[in-house]
């Protein structure tokens, strides 16, 4: 008999829209492979924090990302972290990031 494994993709998790610096909720990251995108309308920095126990954000961040001016990037992670919030912590207009898995 043989077991088959089917991943599934596509469901995309709003983290965070600010248009201060502010730090969002603790969000359930159901699986390990996630895509981030922070989109700014003018300069922004942004801080993911990471947690197995949705209260707790260890020391060592998974990432920044820091846009000198109006745009869009992001970055990809195998990590199996349980939950995630994005932490704007500097921004001269409007931060929308989200998470797809």
């Amino acid at each position: 008999m043989s077991n088959n494994v089917f991943v599934k993709s596509g469901r995309v998790s709003d983290l965070l829209t600010t248009a201060t610096t502010a730090t969002g909720d603790w969000k359930f990251k159901d699986a390990p492979k996630s895509a981030l995108q922070v989109v700014a309308t003018a300069a922004a920095t942004v801080v993911f924090d990471v947690s197995n126990d949705g209260t707790n954000a260890c020391a060592t961040t998974l990432g920044t990302v820091t846009l000198a001016a109006a745009g869009s990037d992001g970055f990809t992670t195998d990590a199996p972290w349980k939950y995630i919030r994005a932490r704007v912590t500097a921004n001269s207009g409007t931060v929308s990031v989200t998470m797809s898995v």
